[in-house]
C-alpha cells in the first residue's frame, strides 16, 4: 500500500476550490457573501446549503452537514478520505507521487490480489448462469419463476455454480491465480492434499462495496436436502467485513440519497426483487443483525430507515433490539410490516408495483409507536406485563439523542398505554441515573452525537447548563474565527485572548478540546489560520470549527445603499473578546455559588459550614465585582 505525502494532500486541499467541486453536483447561486442551494444529502423547498468561499468550507443549516471540499466528496460519493483526496487530484489534474513501503507494499498487493481474483470468480458464475447446461437449465429457471428479468440479473452480476468439486478453482489455478488468495477469499477450500470450491450447485449474488468491487459472495441452494444449508456466505477476509457491508448499496445509493429514504430488508432476493418493481432505495443486513458500521454507512446518504418486516412475529420480537441502535446512531426509524407468510419479496411478485408503494406508504409507522402498540397489546390484561413492556420502551426512547424526538415519544406512548406523562419521564430518569451509575463502559460503545439528558418536568427545567454552553460557545468561536487576526498596535489577537482565558475551565468536552489544541498551538506561533481547523485530522474539532466558523445570515449590501453602517465584529474584537471572557466568568462564579449553597444544605458539621459560607462570602463578591464590569447590577 502506499501513502500520499503531506505536502499533496496540502496541495489538493488548496487547489480543490470549494465552488468548483460543490457546483458538480448542485447549482449554486449568489446571496451576500457566500453561495447557497439546496441540500444534496436531504429533500428540502428553500436552500439552506451555503458555501463559503473565502473560507473553503460548506454547510447545510437543515441536515447539519459540514466540511472542506475532501469532506464534500466523501459525503456525496460516500468514499473514504484517501479516495476523495484521488478524486480531487484528478479533477484539478494534479499529480500524486505516492509514498511506498516493502511492507505496506505487500499489504496492499494482497488486498488487489483478493479484489481481482474476486472480480474474476463474479464473471465465472455470470458465464455459468448464462452460457452453461448446468447454468441455463437449472440457474436461471430459477431466477425467473422468481420474476427476475435478464436486465435485473446483469445489474445485480448474479450467476451460478457448478455441481462440482472444483470448477472455479481448477479455473483460477488454470489462469495463474494463486492458492494463496483462493484460500483467503475463501472461495476454495484446502484441505490436507485435496482442494474443493466453497460454493457448488448455488446461485451466487456477489456482494459490492460502495464503489461496485465485489468483496465476497452469497450461495444459495436449490436442492430441498434438510443437510444441505439454504445460504452459504464467504467468509471475513482482509477486503470482505460483514459488519461494515450492506447488500446492495452500491446500486440503491443514489436512488437512497436522492429520496432521502432507505428501505432495509433482510435477504438478497427481497433487494432484487424491490429494486425491479421501482423500490430502489433498498438494501438487506443479509440476514445479520445490524451493525454499528452498517448504519454509520447508511447515515452517509441519509438519516431515515424504514424498515421492512414479512409477517413472523417471532422474527419481529427478535430484531426488536437491533433497531435501537439505528436510534442510538441518530436516524430516524419506520417500520412497515406485511401480512403473515409475506415478505417484501413475494409480496411485491404478488401484488404488483403499485400496489406494493402503496402499501408501504400506508402502513409505515415510527418504529417507538410501532413497539408500543405491539407491547400494549401482548401485555393488554397483565398488570406486570405492561410494566415489563413500559419500560422495555423506555429503554428504546432513551437510544434517541434528539431530546424534542424524545418528548414527543413520551406523549405516544402515555396515550397508548393510558398513563400520565410524568409517570414516563419519571421512569425515564431513574433508567439514565442507574446507567450513569455503572462502573464499566461496554467494549465498543459509542456515545450519541448528543449527549442523553436527564429530563425533568416542565416546572423544574433550568436554563443554567445551557447559558453555559452559549458562552463557551462563544468564547471558542471568536478563537476559531480570529485566532489569526490582531489587535490595534498589531497585537496578536491570540495570545492576548489566552491570557485572559488562563484561570478558566471548559466544562463542555468539545469546547476544552478546542481550547487546549490552540494552547498548544500558541506555543508555536502568535497565529493560527482557521485552515488548521478546517483541514485538522479529527473528525469532531473538523465539524465543530466549521459550524462555529459558518455564519447562516449576511448583512444585506442594501444597508450601506441606504447609508446604514454597521461596524463589523473584527474591527470591536477587543471589547467582544473582554465581554466574552467577563460574560463567561460570571456564569462560572454563579454556577459556582449554586453547587456551594447546595453543599451547605446537607453539610452538618459546624466547622465546614462555617468553611463553606467563607468561600460563599468570596464567590459572591467575585460575582458582584464581574456583574459590575458587564453594566449588571447584582442584588444579593
Amino acid at each position: 500500500m502506499s501513502r500520499i505525502p503531506k505536502e499533496t494532500v496540502d496541495q489538493i486541499i488548496a487547489q480543490a476550490d470549494i465552488v468548483e467541486v460543490v457546483g458538480d453536483f448542485v447549482s449554486l447561486k449568489k446571496k451576500g457573501q457566500n453561495m447557497w442551494a439546496p441540500c444534496p444529502f436531504h429533500h428540502e423547498k428553500s436552500p439552506s446549503f451555503s458555501v463559503s468561499p473565502g473560507k473553503g468550507i460548506y454547510k447545510c443549516f437543515g441536515c447539519g452537514k459540514a466540511g472542506n471540499s475532501v469532506q464534500f466528496i466523501m459525503d456525496v460519493e460516500g468514499i473514504g478520505y484517501v479516495e476523495a483526496l484521488k478524486y480531487l487530484a484528478r479533477k484539478f489534474s494534479i499529480e500524486i507521487q505516492e509514498e511506498e513501503t516493502p511492507e505496506l507494499n505487500q499489504a496492499q498487493s494482497d488486498r488487489e490480489s483478493q479484489y481481482i481474483l474476486s472480480n474474476f470468480a463474479k464473471e465465472y458464475f455470470q458465464d455459468v448462469l448464462l452460457n452453461h447446461e448446468q447454468g441455463k437449465s437449472i440457474g436461471m429457471p430459477y431466477l425467473q419463476e422468481r420474476g427476475l428479468s435478464v436486465a435485473t440479473i446483469k445489474k445485480f452480476e448474479l450467476g451460478y455454480s457448478l455441481e462440482a468439486w472444483d470448477g472455479l478453482t481448477s479455473k483460477a489455478l488454470a489462469q495463474g491465480y494463486q492458492k494463496q488468495y483462493l484460500e483467503s477469499t475463501g472461495l476454495t477450500i484446502f484441505k490436507e492434499d485435496k482442494q474443493y470450491d466453497r460454493f457448488r450447485a448455488r446461485v451466487m449474488f456477489p456482494i459490492h462495496n460502495v464503489s461496485g468491487r465485489v468483496l465476497g459472495f452469497g450461495g444459495r441452494t436449490l436442492k430441498s436436502n434438510d443437510k444441505t444449508p439454504k445460504y452459504v456466505n464467504s467468509p471475513e477476509s482482509d477486503i470482505y467485513h460483514k459488519s461494515d457491508v450492506l447488500y446492495g448499496l452500491y446500486q440503491a445509493k443514489q436512488a437512497i440519497r436522492s429520496q432521502d429514504l432507505c428501505y432495509m430488508v433482510e435477504g438478497y432476493l427481497d433487494v432484487i426483487s424491490l429494486s425491479q418493481g421501482g423500490v430502489e432505495n433498498v438494501v438487506a443486513s443479509s440476514g445479520t443483525s445490524l451493525t454499528e458500521g452498517q448504519i454509520k454507512l447508511i447515515g452517509r446518504y441519509t438519516k431515515n430507515i424504514t424498515v421492512l418486516y414479512d409477517g413472523d412475529a417471532a422474527g419481529i420480537k427478535a430484531s426488536l433490539r437491533g433497531i435501537d441502535l439505528i436510534l442510538e446512531g441518530g436516524l430516524n426509524v419506520n417500520v412497515v410490516l406485511f401480512p403473515d407468510k409475506e415478505d417484501p419479496d413475494s409480496y411485491i411478485r404478488r401484488v404488483g408495483d403499485t400496489a406494493f408503494k402503496n402499501y408501504i406508504n400506508a402502513n409505515a409507522k415510527d418504529f417507538i409507536s410501532f413497539k408500543t402498540e405491539l407491547l400494549s397489546q401482548e401485555a393488554q390484561h397483565n398488570p406486570v406485563k405492561k410494566a415489563e413492556a413500559i419500560r422495555d420502551i423506555l429503554e428504546s426512547i432513551a437510544k434517541v439523542p434528539d431530546s424534542i424526538k424524545r418528548a414527543v415519544f413520551f406523549q405516544q406512548c402515555a396515550t397508548i398505554f393510558g398513563i400520565e406523562e410524568q409517570v414516563l419521564i419519571t421512569e425515564y430518569n431513574k433508567l439514565i441515573k442507574q446507567e450513569r451509575q455503572k462502573p464499566v463502559v461496554p467494549a465498543g460503545f459509542i456515545p450519541a452525537e448528543e449527549p442523553v439528558a436527564e429530563v425533568k418536568p416542565a416546572e423544574d427545567v433550568t436554563s443554567d447548563d445551557a447559558i453555559l454552553l452559549h458562552h463557551e460557545r462563544e468564547v471558542i468561536r471568536l478563537l476559531v474565527n480570529y485566532s489569526a487576526s490582531k489587535l490595534p498596535e498589531d497585537t496578536p489577537f491570540l495570545p492576548y485572548f489566552l491570557e485572559q482565558l488562563e484561570d478558566l475551565e471548559f466544562k463542555t468536552p468539545i469546547y476544552s478540546r478546542l481550547y487546549n489544541i490552540f494552547k498548544e498551538a500558541a506555543a508555536y506561533s502568535p497565529f493560527v489560520s482557521p485552515d488548521y481547523f478546517i483541514n485538522h485530522p479529527d473528525a469532531e474539532v473538523r465539524q465543530e470549527a466549521i459550524s462555529l466558523l459558518t455564519e447562516r445570515f449576511d448583512l444585506s449590501p442594501n444597508w450601506e445603499t441606504h447609508q446604514i453602517f454597521v461596524p463589523k465584529e473584527v474591527e470591536l474584537l477587543q471589547f467582544a473578546a473582554d465581554t466574552a471572557v467577563l460574560r463567561l466568568k460570571w456564569r462560572n462564579v454563579q454556577h459556582m455559588i449554586r453547587e456551594n449553597m447546595e453543599l451547605l444544605k446537607v453539610e452538618k458539621d459546624p466547622g465546614e459550614v462555617t468553611k463553606q459560607l467563607t468561600i460563599l462570602k468570596t464567590l459572591q463578591q467575585y460575582e458582584i465585582e464581574i456583574g459590575s464590569q458587564l453594566g449588571i447590577v447584582v442584588s444579593r
